[in-house]
């Protein structure tokens, strides 16, 4: 009788083992059989396959597996009876209703290694097992050993590919693999959460359709420098490129996208991972990092040159200074010490609102009288704008710090002052809407550039356009005001029209009843 082969695919190990013994219980003229596994868990041999057996008599043949099948097993003498291995067992019964007494046994092995056991059983009125059983029986159970082997080493490689799948789906980074014609073949959800393509819009696509990967100068990678296509006789195993990837809405992303390369003995690209990393926050932090250079040092050189020139002149003995001109050199000198202060208050209070450091002491606030305190104060600068404070008399008290809220409102107007340089009218008003105050400062200035106003609040970005150029400032301002207001749990908006003028507004959380 010909013996199964068996293929590393069956993973239906309990219907493989099934069918090895029913063809090992034929080829031995045996009525019954059982394939016992070990259990290391349990420590002992659990039924593994069964046939011609019910339920009942397995259980009641467990003593069999703990004792005397296993020695029947390694022993010389494979041919016994039941009733002489264990005279305690009542012998068991086959389906067909005959009693079991002649039993042959051996051990399921790979290598040295013990996995299991094979035992065949005959009816009582049957001959025992032979000499000549042992070796039909020995392939029977070199099958059965193999067919386990082989379930345990796809049941192995299932769980190290869905730990594999798993750490690259749950990556940070972007993943994906393409083949050799660069067509997706994974994508994983950070690539998803990346560019915005769903998984099923990719898989089959060209990687270039889906990301135009391009370099700084906007020339693209892929049909140039592509390492699946362009460099079949480099044989680096790792190839890393940097530039530019568009996703589904057509933003740009700087990336470092590193093509981890399979090849073929022949050195061909056969397929590869390509991590994709996102270094746009990387790219920010460098441009940050140059606006902060570019903007101190011009707002610090100026005041630091003043400074020094009136103090080098004025400390010089050659020349006597009268009085009055003494009185001008120090009010400069202080002037430009006040503007290095508040440049650097600035600073530090930013810092301290980017790290999460602020620590808000909240306490009952009337918000036009603060705007009526600021603007006493900023008028005085400037002779070309007027005024207009509109709160009602009824505007209800509100819960804030009332420091920040000074510093969000002299920001805020001193913008519109600067902002508005042929002057007009400044309008600070108030609003009460639903559970919440707006407070609004207009002007009737330059305004703001629609390609400008994504970027208003970001810390040092300023509008670099026609006059403002001359207009002072390191762009913390309204970095400032947005997370002071977000941190008193508000939000703040702004609206241009350029030529005609800006408003600014913020709200905040009532608190209390209307006063």
């Amino acid at each position: 009788m010909q013996i199964p082969r068996i293929s590393m695919e069956q993973v239906d190990i309990r219907a493989t083992l099934e069918l090895i013994l029913k063809n090992a219980v034929l080829a031995l003229g045996g009525s019954a059989g059982v394939v016992a596994t070990w259990n290391e868990a349990e420590h002992r041999f659990v039924t593994s396959a069964a046939y011609g057996l019910s339920p009942a008599t397995l259980e009641s043949l467990k003593p069999l597996l703990d004792e005397a099948a296993p020695d029947l097993a390694v022993s010389r003498e494979s041919f016994n009876f039941l009733s002489e291995l264990r005279p305690d067992i009542e012998l068991p019964v086959s389906e067909s209703g005959l009693k079991q007494n002649p039993i042959i046994a051996l051990p399921l092995k790979i290598g040295e290694r013990t996995i299991g056991l094979i035992y065949i059983l005959r009816p009582m009125a049957a001959s025992a097992f032979s000499r000549i059983d042992q070796p039909i029986l020995a392939a029977f159970a070199e099958q059965a050993a193999i067919a386990i082997q082989n379930a345990w080493l796809v049941h192995l490689l299932a769980e190290e590919k869905q730990r594999l799948e798993s750490i690259l789906e749950n990556s940070a980074d972007g993943i994906m693999s393409i083949d050799s014609r660069c067509h997706i073949l994974g994508f994983n959800a950070a690539m998803e959460k990346l560019t915005g393509y769903g998984r099923e819009e990719v898989l089959g696509k060209t990687c270039s359709l889906i990301l135009k990967f391009r370099d700084k100068g906007k020339k693209s990678i892929c049909n140039v420098q592509c390492p699946m296509s362009v460099m079949l006789n480099e044989q680096k195993p790792v190839i890393e490129q940097e530039g530019v990837i568009y996703t589904k809405d057509g933003r740009e992303v700087d990336v470092v996208m590193v093509y981890s390369i399979v090849r073929s003995p022949a050195g061909n690209p056969v397929n590869a991972v390509v991590n994709v990393h996102d270094v746009s926050k990387l790219r920010e932090v460098e441009n940050l990092r140059e606006a902060i250079l570019s903007m101190l040092g011009h707002e610090l050189q100026t005041p630091l040159a003043i400074i020094k020139g009136y103090t080098s002149t004025l400390t010089r003995r050659d020349k006597p200074w009268d009085i009055e001109t003494l009185q001008q050199g120090l009010q400069v000198i202080e002037e430009e010490s006040d503007r290095l202060s508040k440049l650097m208050n600035k600073l530090l209070l930013a810092s301290r609102l980017s790290s999460g450091a602020l620590k808000l002491e909240k306490e009952p606030v009337q918000l036009p009288a603060i705007a009526q305190k600021v603007v006493n104060r900023l008028k005085t600068l400037t002779g070309k704008h007027v005024f207009r404070i509109e709160f009602n008399d009824e505007f209800p008290v509100i819960e804030a710090e009332p420091q920040l809220m000074e510093q969000v409102l002299s920001n805020l107007i001193e913008n519109a002052i600067k902002y508005s340089p042929n002057g007009g009218t400044v309008t600070i008003s108030g609003r009460v809407l639903d559970n919440r105050v707006e407070i609004a400062v207009e002007d009737q200035g330059i305004g703001i550039p629609l390609s400008e106003m994504d970027n208003l609040f970001k810390r040092f970005s300023r509008v670099e356009r026609g006059l403002n150029r001359r207009i002072q400032g390191v762009g913390l301002g309204l970095y400032i005001c947005k997370s002071i207001i977000e941190a008193h749990g508000g939000e703040m908006k702004a609206t241009s029209q350029p030529g005609a003028g800006s408003r600014f507004s913020f709200t905040l959380p009532l608190y209390g009843d209307k006063l």
